[in-house]
């Protein structure tokens, strides 16, 4: 649930459709991510290292997940993206936590 959520933000914050992530499934804005994480790598690391730091993603555990990967089951787009939901998930848990207590 809160990694539906995760993505959903994820994919709003980085505008990447022209309309409402929750009209696509999960596996479609995963895809869109990839997607357009995969084209930052190729064509504008500068602005996906820019995005990486804004989305407040460990550079250590980025190089972690990235050398984990020895057998490139999974595309670097692929982890960057996991790592952007799990690290929106954690946001979304830590606001509710304190909403809470409020």
């Amino acid at each position: 649930m809160e990694n539906n959520k995760a993505l959903n933000t994820v994919v709003n914050n980085l505008d990447l459709l022209e309309f409402n992530s929750e009209q696509k499934s999960d596996a479609e804005q995963f895809s869109i991510l990839v997607g357009f994480i995969d084209d930052l790598i190729r064509n504008d690391f500068n602005r996906l290292v820019s995005i990486l730091y804004r989305v407040d993603i460990s550079e250590t555990k980025l190089k972690q997940k990235l050398a984990e990967n020895t057998d490139n089951t999974i595309t670097a787009a692929e982890t960057i993206a996991r790592l952007f939901i799990e690290r929106e998930a954690e946001k979304i848990l830590s606001r509710e936590k304190y909403r809470s207590r409020q």
